[in-house]
């Protein structure tokens, strides 16, 4: 699968227009640049994680553990 791409297959959104994620299983929720929060549950959530992360859209979780080393304590 091509990450490269600023869409993914089955998906109605631009890469540009994703502000930052949060993944829970196979759901991800997702802010948008308008400020709309989404959920969205990929075929291949695997695929869709590496398609955010190749766009550099900030994952929520890591954002909180790289700010806060405490939490991993």
């Amino acid at each position: 699968m091509p990450y490269t791409k600023p869409y993914f297959a089955g998906f109605a959104y631009h890469s540009t227009e994703i502000c930052k994620f949060l993944q829970a299983y196979s759901t991800f929720t997702l802010m948008l640049t308008n400020g709309a929060i989404i959920h969205y549950q990929p075929e291949h959530a695997l695929d869709f994680r590496r398609w955010l992360n190749h766009h550099k859209i900030e994952d929520i979780r890591v954002s909180i553990r790289n700010s806060n080393p405490a939490i991993l304590a």
